[in-house]
């Protein structure tokens, strides 16, 4: 609970000035790729969570981070204020409160959708079409794979499931033959 009231703070007031800037979507996407580099290394991590480094190590750290990954000042800022505060440990969850945000200004939904195989792009644009017809919103696609569905695929939009899995029919229709 403290973390994402913590998270919910920073990611609010980094997007404040993002909107007042009209940064919303390039802030996004850099915050993403600062969440994936840190989430891609064990050791960043470590470094920037483990309290036995220095603040001064951090720092350093931080900077040749925010300068590799080319961060426009303000979210480098954010960065260093976190470092500053010993709250690296919540970068990941400021930037999913943050991209949440971005995603309701600019009145886009996230989909989760899974399938047995690996969807081409073609699909998953047929999908995500549909999608954005049903629910009247641009809605972005995160895909999965999941062999055990066995063919179809599932979609979620927040709490609404649309499951057109080949698992679900079957058990379906064993249902029906058990009646």
């Amino acid at each position: 609970m403290l973390m994402g009231s913590i998270a919910r703070r920073y990611a609010r007031a980094l997007f404040s000035l993002a909107v007042e800037q009209g940064r919303v979507e390039p802030w996004n996407d850099a915050l993403q790729v600062l969440k994936n580099a840190v989430e891609g290394s064990p050791d960043l991590r470590d470094v920037l969570s483990n309290p036995v480094y220095s603040k001064e190590q951090r720092r350093a750290i931080v900077e040749k981070l925010a300068s590799a990954l080319k961060l426009e000042r303000e979210p480098a800022n954010l960065l260093f204020l976190l470092g500053d505060r010993n709250r690296l440990a919540y970068l990941a969850a400021v930037v999913d409160t943050f991209r949440a945000l971005a995603d309701q200004h600019l009145g886009r939904l996230r989909a989760r959708v899974t399938s047995a195989v690996p969807l081409d792009a073609q699909a998953a644009q047929s999908i995500a079409d549909r999608l954005s017809q049903a629910t009247k919103a641009t809605v972005l696609l995160d895909r999965a794979v999941d062999p055990a569905l066995l063919g179809g695929v599932v979609a979620q939009v927040g709490s609404l499931v649309y499951d057109g899995s080949l698992r679900t029919q079957l058990e379906d229709l064993r249902k029906t033959l058990k009646q």
